[in-house]
C-alpha cells in the first residue's frame, strides 16, 4: 500500500513566518517617517565563501549596483573579508573594499575600506541568529579634486536567517527567509557621497540548494543622506532590490593513504 508523501514533508511555515514578520515589524520601526526624496535601486551580487578549515574562511562579495531614475550614479565593488572562529558563537573577520563610484554627473570617487569587525551567531539549531560590529575606516578618493578623505565608520547589524519549509538550516532544498537591521554612524567628515548610508533594513526570500549554493531575492529599505553639495535633496530613502547568489568554495582534502 503506497503511503502518501505530504505525510513526510516537514511544513513549518507559521510559527517560522511569524518570526521573521516580527523582525520585520520591529525594523520598520526605525524607519523615518517622512523623507525629502525615494529613489529605486537594483543590487547585483555574487558571494563567494572559501573554506579553509572548519575555523577559517574567506568571504567575498562582487557586487554591481545602479539607480532605476538616475543613470549618472552606478558603483563596483569587491569586498574580502578573512574570518577567524573564535568558539561559543564569536568570530573575528578583518574586511577589504575596493569600490568605484560614479557618484553625479561631475564627481567620481575611488575607495578603500578597511573594517575590523567581531560578529555573534546565536547557538541555535533550527535558525541562524546574531549580530554583527565593525568599525570601517575609510579612504576615499575624489578623482576631480585628486584628494584623499579619511573618514571612520562604526556599523551594528542584527540579522535572522529562518527556515521556511524545513526544520532547520542545515539541509538542503528548502526555501527560508532572510532578515536584518543595520545602523551606520555617520560623523561631519569631508566625504562626499550620494548615498552616505544611516540605515538598512532588508527582508527577502532564499532558497538552499544544496551546501554550496543559495540564491536570494531580497528588498533593502535605505535611508541616507547626500552629502554632495549639488540640487539633490540631503535626506532620501532608497528602495533597493537585491539579487544573490551565494556560492561556498572548499579546500579539496588530502587522500590519507591507507596503512597496511
Amino acid at each position: 500500500m503506497k503511503t502518501n508523501n505530504l505525510h513526510h514533508f516537514s511544513f513549518q511555515l507559521p510559527k517560522n513566518l511569524i518570526h521573521c514578520i516580527f523582525i520585520s515589524m520591529l525594523s520598520f520601526c526605525f524607519l523615518p517617517s517622512s523623507v525629502a526624496q525615494t529613489t529605486e535601486q537594483i543590487w547585483l551580487e555574487y558571494r563567494p565563501t572559501y573554506v579553509f578549515t572548519p575555523k577559517v574562511k574567506l568571504d567575498m562579495r562582487l557586487s554591481f549596483r545602479d539607480e532605476f531614475d538616475d543613470t549618472n550614479w552606478h558603483t563596483w565593488e569587491a569586498r574580502f573579508i578573512p574570518v577567524l572562529k573564535l568558539g561559543k558563537g564569536f568570530d573575528v573577520n578583518l574586511g577589504l573594499s575596493f569600490l568605484e563610484t560614479s557618484q553625479s554627473l561631475v564627481l567620481s570617487t575611488t575607495e578603500v575600506r578597511l573594517a575590523p569587525g567581531v560578529r555573534y551567531n546565536l547557538p541555535r539549531e533550527r535558525v541562524e541568529l546574531g549580530a554583527w560590529l565593525r568599525v570601517e575606516l575609510r579612504w576615499v578618493h575624489d578623482k576631480q579634486e585628486s584628494a584623499w578623505n579619511y573618514t571612520t565608520r562604526p556599523r551594528l547589524r542584527f540579522f535572522a536567517d529562518i527556515p521556511i519549509n524545513a526544520k532547520s538550516m542545515e539541509g538542503d532544498h528548502f526555501f527560508y527567509a532572510s532578515s536584518f537591521v543595520e545602523f551606520f554612524y555617520q560623523d561631519d567628515s569631508d566625504v562626499q557621497e550620494r548615498y552616505a548610508q544611516k540605515l538598512w533594513m532588508r527582508v527577502g526570500l532564499g532558497y538552499k540548494l544544496n551546501q554550496n549554493l543559495r540564491f536570494e531575492v531580497l528588498y533593502t529599505r535605505q535611508d541616507s543622506k547626500n552629502t554632495i553639495q549639488t540640487s539633490f535633496e540631503d535626506l532620501t530613502n532608497e528602495n533597493i532590490f537585491v539579487l544573490a547568489l551565494r556560492h561556498k568554495l572548499k579546500t579539496k582534502q588530502k587522500k590519507v593513504p591507507a596503512t597496511k
